[in-house]
């Protein structure tokens, strides 16, 4: 062993001699120099920010000082929380098509290397202990509630906005009172009797508490799963109970003469009819099965169910009666309506009922808005139309029906659309400042009515626009689903952007294959023949242009009118209300128009593929310029229709997944802008 090393081993041991270079940290450093993890001199300005031409900031530090008593900081913990939770939901979505975006940018000069190297291996001071809050944070936790007055009031806060199914609340505010439950730990302090009730407990139980410590964890997650899906079996239940006849089983002839159930305990609302509380139940529990569940078949099972029960009821042919309980079967009966038209429009199937029934004479509800209930109902006919539509579309396109009528019908669903759509454009996006809550429901509707409008647009003059091209891996609503795509191999020899037609993407961006080279058609094929069916969606461009062209309206047009409606509905979603509550999270519920988010991601992403195409072909500077205006709009409508469903899939899980469809194909085209 050397000398020199012995020295150094004798030195080290008995602690006399000190490090070379170790000066002593000072008491405060820089804002810079703290998050750069570099040592900083103290000095104003300290060297290292004078060097970099930084600001050079300081504040006092937290560290030492008084204890802070356990149940302050689970406060102020807590408060955090709360803050970053809102700065998610408030703040706009970064801009997540172009390449890059959204990432932090990171402070990667090398001319602070040998700081760096000495604050890490030399003059680095001991970590200090973390003291550990041993008090676990709420994680797994379900919302409930201690009573059924508890839960009315919850539901004028959370569903009422936009499912209005309930007659206005006799409450001027309403206050959402949660119980936090622990399923594995705690008792049930109270289970509701009324289906109704049960059934809008399976809503209020996708909802975070607002003392969740870990929200989106798997536990948290499954929790008010299981939940859920417990109060919808219970409503299921208290549904079969309220239906049932003593008489049955003791002595069925007598049932028989009988012919009628009673039910004993009390009505869950004071002005609504215990006799009617299944209807709302089951309307309640079709948009539970699509949105949380992705049941589409059992959406339309519990909606074609609570029809019947209503017309069994009369619901349907109210006329214009007056006494106490007419408001509560206007709304409950026309809500049904809703439900039966929104199970069919996201299956693609023929209604369970003509929609203009002579036979449907109940008055519309009533409204601080007289316009606003028969709007929106008439917003939700016209989209079941437009979705038929496309459905005749796709039975020509197969060969299985001919396109004899398919332009007439097309032109008079357009006639009947635009008109709508203009008084629409009227409405003012301003919230209300009323203190009624009725009048915030009134605009609440009125937005959704924006969507589904231009939804049917969209449905309209997809086709003419965009030949019905799929973007999406999976199948939503009536959007087709995209087939695998493959590359070309390095044998071809074609370079045409043309030359393929599928803009294809997967559920996670690292499997994406877009690029470039699998650009989408710039635009349809022109009139040639009417004697020739149009394509499929796989074919090749240039055999596309054998086709003809089937509607009465080019191209350049429905494209136009596609994108128009696509930046509606992303404006009209943005302006939504939310739910008059505290908490960190506040997810909008009942979302029986999400297929219209889809509708507008699919033709935004069709524009800005075909946009981002001739930008890159442009030569002028003026004609790139309206490129990227162009191109940067389709983002922020892109940004506001995720968001949008960022915000539904908190308590919804099934709508994720089309929040994630739309991401991956968003990461699509941001691959395709980096190659």
């Amino acid at each position: 062993m050397s000398t020199e090393t012995q020295t150094r081993q004798k030195t080290s041991i008995s602690g006399i001699r000190k490090k070379p270079f170790a000066v002593p940290p000072v008491k405060v450093a820089c804002l810079s120099c703290r998050s750069s993890r570099i040592r900083c001199d103290g000095k104003e300005p300290c060297s290292g920010c004078n060097h970099r031409g930084k600001e050079c900031v300081y504040v006092q530090s937290r560290r030492g000082g008084a204890r802070v008593p356990r149940s302050k900081r689970q406060d102020n913990e807590k408060a955090d929380y709360v803050k970053i939770a809102q700065e998610c939901f408030d703040e706009s979505v970064p801009t997540m098509v172009k390449p890059g975006a959204g990432l932090t940018q990171l402070d990667l000069s090398l001319d602070n290397t040998d700081n760096l190297f000495d604050s890490i291996f030399t003059a680095a001071p001991l970590p200090q202990p973390i003291e550990l809050d041993e008090t676990p944070r709420a994680a797994g936790s379900v919302r409930r509630y201690h009573c059924d007055g508890d839960i009315l009031d919850a539901y004028y806060i959370w569903l009422h906005p936009f499912f209005p199914i309930l007659p206005p609340s006799e409450a001027t505010h309403p206050k959402d009172n949660p119980q936090l439950w622990f399923p594995e730990s705690s008792a049930c302090t109270f289970e509701p009797r009324s289906p109704a009730s049960l059934a809008i407990s399976a809503i209020l139980a996708l909802i975070p508490h607002p003392e969740e410590g870990a929200p989106f964890s798997e536990e948290s997650i499954k929790a008010r799963r299981e939940a859920a899906h417990h109060f919808a079996k219970r409503t299921i239940e208290s549904i079969e109970s309220d239906s049932e006849m003593p008489d049955s089983s003791i002595s069925p002839a007598q049932a028989l003469v009988n012919g009628y159930s009673h039910i004993s305990r009390p009505a869950f609302h004071s002005r609504v009819p215990v006799g009617l509380e299944s209807v709302i139940a089951l309307s309640i529990l079709s948009v539970y099965e699509y949105a949380q569940r992705g049941n589409i078949t059992k959406m339309r099972d519990r909606a074609s169910q609570a029809l019947m029960m209503a017309m069994n009821l009369s619901l349907h042919d109210r006329g214009t009666e007056l006494n106490g309980f007419a408001e509560a079967r206007r709304r409950i009966w026309w809500m049904t309506y809703i439900c039966v038209c929104q199970a069919s429009i996201v299956s693609s199937a023929p209604p369970a009922i003509p929609l203009f029934d002579s036979r449907f004479t109940t008055s519309f509800p009533q409204a601080s808005d007289p316009e606003a209930w028969p709007f929106f109902i008439k917003s939700q006919q016209t989209i079941l139309l437009a979705t038929q539509f496309v459905s005749a579309v796709g039975r020509a396109v197969d060969g299985r029906e001919d396109w004899t009528d398919v332009p007439t019908r097309m032109q008079e669903l357009h006639n009947t659309i635009e008109p709508l759509i203009a008084q629409a454009n009227t409405w003012t996006d301003i919230k209300p400042v009323s203190t009624d809550p009725e009048a915030m429901i009134a605009y609440s509707l009125k937005q959704m009515s924006k969507i589904k409008l231009n939804s049917a647009r969209i449905k309209l003059h997809r086709y003419s626009a965009f030949f019905d091209i799929p973007v999406f891996s999976e199948k939503h609503c009536d959007l087709k689903k995209s087939e695998p795509f493959l590359p070309p191999s390095s044998s071809s020899t074609t370079s045409d952007p043309l030359d393929t037609t599928a803009l294809t993407n997967s559920p996670s961006p690292q499997s994406c294959s877009c690029s470039s080279s699998s650009s989408l058609p710039l635009q349809l094929p022109t009139l040639t023949s009417s004697s020739v069916s149009p394509p499929n969606s796989t074919s090749s461009a240039s055999t596309m242009t054998e086709y003809f062209h089937p509607f009465p309206f080019s191209s350049h047009d429905s494209s136009r009118l596609c994108l128009n409606s696509a930046l509606a509905i992303a404006a009209a979603f943005s302006v939504l209300p939310l739910p008059s509550a505290t908490g960190p999270l506040l997810p909008r519920t009942m979302p029986s128009f999400a297929c219209c988010a889809m509708q507008s991601a699919y033709a935004l992403l069709m524009v800005y593929h075909r946009t981002w195409v001739l930008c890159h072909q442009q030569e002028q500077e003026d004609g790139r310029e309206k490129a990227e205006q162009l191109l940067d709009r389709c983002e922020a409508g892109l940004r506001a229709i995720l968001e949008a469903l960022g915000n539904y899939s908190v308590a919804f899980e099934a709508l994720g997944g089309m929040r994630d469809q739309i991401q991956a194909a968003v990461d699509c085209l941001r691959l395709g802008d980096e190659v």
